[in-house]
């Protein structure tokens, strides 16, 4: 969990929120994410983020021409300074919000809209506790298991607490963007395990997500 989340309020936030389209990694509240930005639009957002107050709406598109999905995550930007490869930072998700109404771009064509946080304040909880029916030790030793077995190892996964590889998985397993948005939307802990049970059943377990850190996205 990120430390910025412990003493956050929904009055904290932002009502308007410049929106980062992030590829292909899902950003989820508890979870930090290292990306490298490469893109000038991309690059536009983070630049006009940082000069305010270091916070950004993640989000995903639903296609060419298809808008934004209405449900991204907030998120505290950590700036790591920029390289020949581009600007790294690690994006910290705190709370999930909701897209009211799509607002005119800001300068330099940089998208963004009016949201609520009031639906998902419960993101802001010091960690939803995990109701042992759940299993999730289980869950975990079925993922690496499988890893080892086919990969000879589970990579960073065998080092992670339960909760850490549902969160891992979801964030980085290669799902289809409307699948990843089920998980995003997932209204808590519970709906979570269920559908990321259910999109590993049906799409993995014959191959396994990459287990290494997330990088250059954009």
């Amino acid at each position: 969990m990120s430390p910025l989340r412990l003493d956050l309020r929904i009055s904290d936030f932002p009502t308007t929120l410049l929106l980062l389209p992030l590829e292909p990694f899902l950003l989820l509240p508890e979870t930090a994410l290292p990306v490298t930005l490469t893109d000038p639009l991309s690059l536009a957002i983070l630049d006009a983020a940082l000069d305010e107050d270091g916070l950004v709406g993640v989000l995903q598109e639903r296609g060419p021409g298809g808008g934004f999905y209405s449900v991204g995550c907030l998120c505290h930007i950590i700036d790591l300074g920029r390289s020949e490869e581009g600007h790294q930072v690690v994006l910290e998700g705190l709370v999930r919000f909701r897209i009211h109404e799509e607002l005119p771009p800001a300068a330099g064509g940089v998208p963004r809209a009016a949201v609520s946080y009031d639906e998902f304040a419960g993101d802001l909880t010091a960690g939803e506790e995990e109701p042992p029916e759940l299993n999730l030790d289980l869950l975990k030793e079925k993922v690496v298991d499988f890893g080892r077995k086919n990969f000879g190892t589970a990579g960073i996964l065998e080092t992670m607490s339960p909760r850490q590889v549902i969160l891992f998985m979801a964030q980085t397993a290669p799902f289809t963007p409307a699948e990843k948005q089920a998980l995003l939307e997932a209204p808590g802990l519970r709906e979570l395990v269920d559908r990321l049970t259910q999109l590993l059943s049906l799409n993995f377990l014959t191959t396994t997500p990459d287990t290494t850190p997330p990088s250059t996205v954009n």
